[in-house]
């Protein structure tokens, strides 16, 4: 396909870029360059900064590289948050690869940028531009498939509706994920939503219901391919609710369970769309386990695990192992170093827009304002104070849930 966007190309090439290195400076995948220069795909807000430094030019230089497309062009590039597609104006499996890639970005900058940032952009991309492709399909394009796609980005929203603290919109979304998984008959599509909502139901507290989902994730998981590591974290779900309820053998048996099914995971292709798990999320989940099981000793071990593995963009898994890691200290009765962990927490939430670390954090304070004043903890409370208020819903109450 020829090139729409000329002069972006242009540009790249006289900066002595390929499509290939200026992605990797970027962050993004060699593909999404090509869409950009193509007119198929805009930018997104959280790439251009960077995209108009490496190509050194003024914001405004790169929205007039943007806006330049040959006059054949069928229309001109959208520069609205969240708006990579126009609805119906792609043919065959354009719609359902662009879904793809506009779904990779919104994952890489959600682990860089947090939920909160994006969630009014995702929810803007799935009313504007991706629903209306289901209700009015593109010629040509494969339903199921693009059923498959909008499962995906509904459920990323629901991460993100999650990770603002809004969590009756974050259940809604996995619901709705759910139905669309099964509507694309995408059985390991449906077990990722169960593994969301199974986290979610632990996170309202309703270990029965996490249990229970859990079960059926499994279920649809055993019936796809390239399912290995989902069905490790579907253990790992499992057992969170058992942890909750109490059962140490039965928690011990689920997490051996997510251990020896990752181990078996190396070298298997995923399925397509499917959520990462690998080591270190294992780790966070089983410090969660011990920490609820007061197995404090074991609940260290793994939290700084998480921490050693979690580094480069993986800021907001690493802040959540360090708040567990901080209240495995403080039921150990070691405030200070756990004032210290808290403190540099609240320095990375200035740039993590996270509601749900930001509920977290003020949790922590609200058990060391309790505890002996000692330098550590007034530098913490200090700094907790600075922080602005991050309002959320937390009760996530729906009618019922969809399994």
């Amino acid at each position: 396909m020829a090139t729409r966007r000329q002069s972006l190309a242009d540009r790249r090439t006289a900066l002595g870029f390929t499509q290939e290195t200026l992605a990797q400076r970027l962050g993004v995948e060699r593909s999404t360059v090509a869409r950009w220069e193509r007119g198929v795909q805009a930018p997104q807000p959280w790439n251009r900064p960077d995209l108009a430094k490496a190509l050194q030019v003024t914001p405004d230089g790169l929205a007039e590289l943007l806006s330049q497309t040959q006059a054949n062009s069928a229309r001109s590039a959208p520069s609205a948050l969240g708006s990579s597609l126009r609805p119906n104006s792609l043919a065959g499996s354009d719609v359902v690869e662009s879904i793809h890639a506009t779904t990779q970005e919104f994952q890489v900058a959600d682990r860089r940028m947090g939920g909160g940032a994006l969630y009014p952009s995702i929810a803007h991309y799935l009313t504007a531009e991706v629903a209306p492709q289901l209700l009015s399909p593109s010629g040509g394009v494969s339903v199921p498939r693009l059923f498959a796609a909008a499962a995906s980005v509904t459920e990323i929203a629901g991460w993100m509706a999650h990770d603002s603290g809004e969590d009756g919109p974050a259940r809604q979304y996995f619901d709705r994920a759910f139905r669309l998984a099964v509507a694309g008959d995408d059985r390991a599509l449906a077990a990722n939503a169960c593994a969301s909502m199974a986290h979610l139901a632990i996170e309202l507290r309703q270990p029965r219901d996490a249990l229970r989902i859990a079960a059926q994730g499994l279920d649809q998981a055993d019936h796809a391919q390239g399912t290995t590591r989902l069905v490790a974290r579907l253990h790992s779900m499992r057992a969170r609710g058992l942890a909750l309820v109490g059962d140490r053998v039965g928690c011990a048996r689920a997490l051996e369970d997510a251990e020896r099914t990752l181990g078996h995971a190396a070298g298997e292709e995923p399925a397509k769309w499917i959520a990462a798990f690998d080591e270190a999320s294992l780790a966070s989940e089983a410090a969660l386990c011990f920490l609820q099981l007061t197995e404090l000793g074991e609940a260290e071990r793994r939290a700084r695990e998480v921490i050693r593995l979690r580094s480069g963009d993986r800021v907001r898994s690493r802040t959540f192992a360090q708040l567990t890691l901080a209240n495995v200290l403080v039921h150990a009765g070691r405030t200070d170093e756990a004032a210290a962990i808290g403190h540099e927490a609240c320095s990375t939430i200035t740039s993590l827009n996270s509601a749900r670390v930001v509920h977290q954090l003020r949790a922590l304070g609200g058990v060391l304002s309790l505890a002996p004043k000692s330098p550590e903890v007034a530098t913490f409370l200090a700094s907790l104070a600075g922080l602005s208020s991050i309002s959320g819903d937390r009760n996530g109450e729906v009618a019922s849930w969809p399994v």
